[in-house]
């Protein structure tokens, strides 16, 4: 597939040209942001097919972006894109809590990319990099949905703890 707008956030310029430049080549028209808030804007008013955010981002984080982007009529596709959130937890929590159509590892290559641009503008699912990425999925389902079936203990906690400190804590137990 080509001719996309993608929108490529940031902070990093050189990452943002190398991005361009792989893209460019796949007959894609790139539009950039370098945080945040400046993602949710410019996704508002400019409508690209394709963002791609990475996680780590300066005045709205990458994964808060994400969502407010996904709340939006008729929102664009998003790919998040880090170097630091690798762990399959934040694949479970970036898909099911902000929204994410997909996340990706840095470092890229232009193969990865253009197979996941594809991907997600033809609405297929997300690709699991192997069978543990597919086992920690469950296993955290499992965790959160028993963590929130309608127990005493359970309704005290969350009426003590927000989702965030949930999912924390579900994190802390399958990295045990």
């Amino acid at each position: 597939m080509s001719g996309k707008r993608i929108l490529i956030v940031d902070d990093d310029r050189s990452t943002r040209e190398l991005m361009t430049l792989m893209l460019t080549h796949e007959g894609h028209d790139m539009l950039f942001a370098e945080d945040g808030k400046e993602a949710v804007e410019i996704a508002a008013t400019e409508k690209p097919d394709v963002v791609l955010m990475d996680g780590l981002l300066p005045k709205l984080h990458g994964f808060l972006a994400c969502k407010a982007i996904k709340e939006m009529a008729d929102p664009p596709k998003v790919i998040l894109v880090t170097g630091v959130y690798t762990k399959p937890t934040y694949k479970w929590e970036v898909r099911r809590l902000y929204q994410a159509d997909d996340i990706l590892f840095k470092p890229l290559d232009l193969t990865e990319l253009a197979s996941a641009i594809d991907r997600v503008v033809s609405g297929a699912a997300p690709q699991e990099n192997d069978a543990r990425d597919s086992q920690a999925d469950q296993f955290v389902s499992a965790k959160f949905h028993e963590a929130t079936e309608p127990t005493p203990c359970t309704a005290f906690a969350f009426r003590r703890f927000d989702p965030a400190e949930m999912i924390s804590s579900l994190r802390l137990a399958v990295e045990d």
